[in-house]
């Protein structure tokens, strides 16, 4: 029996080592050259490229005594309303759900971001490259939600810049603008039911100053047609309209029978009526009473915070970015392996080892 060729048992897409560390031991100085330069490339990038340093702060709902003024406002406003007592928990969720939707929104950050001095000092005459400015800082102003199985329910608000003061300035101001902003909303909405609330009873003052004041001239002129027929008729004293059972009744009710009273009686009811002054029931000075209330709630000066800082936004001791030592050993490694991979692709693009490799694979056949 003929003994069948042994086979090499070195597959065909193997690589042989001991050859490509050759190669590469050749060319060692281009290795070292290669790597120096991947070195020098990074470091000069992490050298130049822009620091970024982060701010951050941490918050949640504020306190009770952080709202206690407008706390004070709104229980005010109750007490003459009748309201039920105020619910302080929903009223400190309440702010703060505003001021976390009114920090969240984009175009607020631009309107805030635009104002500041770090913006400005960046800014060309470009306005597109501007618009652009804008967006990318917005992007470095980030909220986060708490989990909810975190024990600490606060959001996280950060921001990068170029310098650690300057991210620490703009996130302090930041929270301190939309709180101004979140606030004057929902400060807004109070003041539209107070002033609901006093418009109506001016209303209702109005109506009963009105209704008073008409029936008061109405009965003036009657009370002067019947003084004018009176002094025709020549009645001084009042006269008797009927008899009934031998008692005496004057018809008072029908102002056409007004002149019965006399010139002399209406004279004094007419010098009354138009002197005297109104008698109003008791109710207007209720009403007068509740406005005396409301209306100094306008002008009540409220300094409250619409949230509670667990954490002041930070003064970063270290950036963010770049990593300069990450940045340069990366750049060492992409230098070697890039003459490690031109090494490889040298080994077989070269003619005679090429025509040894296919002389190893012919030799391989049976």
């Amino acid at each position: 029996m003929s003994e069948l060729p042994l086979r090499n048992t070195r597959h065909d897409d193997e690589i042989d080592l001991v050859q490509l560390f050759q190669k590469l031991w050749k060319g060692r100085i281009i290795l070292v050259l290669f790597f120096f330069a991947g070195l020098a490339l990074s470091a000069i990038y992490a050298l130049t490229t822009k620091e970024q340093w982060t701010s951050v702060a941490y918050v949640s709902s504020p306190r009770l005594e952080q709202i206690s003024a407008y706390l004070d406002q709104r229980r005010a406003m109750a007490r003459v309303t009748g309201n039920q007592s105020i619910d302080t928990k929903a009223l400190s969720s309440s702010l703060f759900n505003s001021f976390v939707a009114q920090a969240a929104i984009s175009r607020n950050q631009w309107a805030y971001l635009g104002e500041t001095d770090y913006y400005k000092q960046q800014t060309t005459d470009d306005s597109i490259a501007n618009h652009r400015l804008l967006i990318d800082l917005a992007d470095q102003l980030h909220i986060k939600v708490p989990d909810k199985n975190e024990i600490a329910q606060y959001y996280q608000l950060s921001f990068g810049a170029d310098t650690a003061e300057q991210a620490q300035k703009i996130l302090t101001g930041y929270l301190d603008w939309v709180n101004n902003l979140s606030f004057n909303q929902v400060d807004e909405e109070f003041n539209d039911q107070l002033n609901a609330q006093i418009l109506s009873r001016q209303t209702e003052l109005n109506n009963i100053d009105f209704k008073l004041a008409t029936e008061r001239q109405h009965s003036i002129e009657n009370i002067e047609n019947a003084l004018h027929t009176a002094k025709l008729a020549d009645i001084k004293d009042y006269a008797v309209a009927r008899q009934t059972e031998g008692a005496t009744i004057i018809e008072l009710s029908d102002s056409r029978r007004l002149f019965m009273l006399g010139e002399k009686y209406l004279s004094a009811e007419l010098e009354t009526r138009q002197e005297a002054p109104l008698i109003y029931p008791p109710n207007y000075y209720e009403i007068k009473r509740e406005l005396a209330q409301l209306e100094p709630l306008r002008d009540y000066k409220i300094d409250a915070l619409s949230y509670f800082t667990q954490r002041a936004p930070t003064l970063p001791l270290s950036h963010d970015k770049p990593k300069r030592v990450l940045i340069v050993a990366l750049g060492g490694m992409l230098g070697g392996c890039w003459v490690s991979y031109g090494s490889f692709c040298w080994r077989y693009s070269d003619e005679q080892t090429r025509q040894e490799y296919l002389g190893t694979k012919k030799s391989r056949l049976p």
